[in-house]
């Protein structure tokens, strides 16, 4: 197995709860009473989103840098979490179609 990196946004909500959510796979988003367990419950939904779309053929989404996410500055931020993904390895790393001449 090889492993995607996603980044999660952590807000909160004005009622205490907090909310994770990963841009990079459509906003994927999950609630959770603590930070812990909105990252534990988006971390579960990214997992089940990146496999249905390998294996519907399509390739495993992009992911940002953290250099590329959305400006940090935002009113209810609270946080950031890396979100691992496993994936076959052919999924995460497809070969072109190469060429060779014979």
């Amino acid at each position: 197995m090889y492993r995607i990196w996603y980044w999660a946004m952590i807000d909160r909500e004005s009622d205490g709860r907090f909310i994770a959510s990963i841009p990079d796979l459509g906003d994927l988003a999950a609630y959770g009473d603590t930070d812990k367990d909105a990252v534990a419950h988006v971390t579960e939904l990214a997992g089940e989103r990146v496999r249905t779309a390998v294996e519907g053929g399509q390739p495993v989404p992009q992911r940002r840098q953290f250099t590329e996410m959305p400006s940090h500055i935002r009113t209810r931020e609270v946080g950031r979490a890396i979100i691992p993904v496993e994936v076959e390895r052919t999924a995460a790393w497809p070969t072109p179609p190469y060429h060779m001449p014979t």
